[in-house]
């Protein structure tokens, strides 16, 4: 729990300073810390995400879409506690840069702002 709070204050910090940062630290902190994992854009089955080169993602790879929703609390005063979902897979068909990689909806569904992951076999 410590741990949690520990992280989200670091992240707030993080994105206090941003401004003073030039645009270009501004954006890679955007991306390391805020979007990695995330599913970018979706048109059809084709999937844009936020993972790319940086990540070690590779044309063929199976990805996990994962979706997190917010359950009530189990306590007054306690923030909702996330259920996680896994709800499709994408496949990596190419990799755009260090950022980026253009996939395939193989099972399941995905929307925008989806969590990827590679599952461990």
């Amino acid at each position: 729990m410590g741990r949690t709070i520990g992280r989200a204050v670091g992240l707030s910090a993080l994105l206090a300073l941003m401004p003073v940062w030039g645009s270009a630290a501004a954006t890679e902190v955007w991306h390391r810390y805020i979007m990695r994992g995330q599913v970018v854009e979706m048109e059809g089955q084709a999937v844009i995400l936020c993972v790319g080169t940086a990540e070690g993602a590779k044309p063929g790879q199976v990805l996990t879409v994962v979706r997190f929703i917010g359950t009530p609390g189990v306590s007054k005063g306690t923030p909702p506690i996330p259920r996680r979902d896994d709800v499709g897979a994408v496949r990596i068909d190419r990799v755009i840069d260090a950022h980026y990689a253009e996939a395939t909806l193989v099972n399941g569904q995905a929307r925008k702002f989806d969590l990827v992951e590679l599952k461990a076999r």
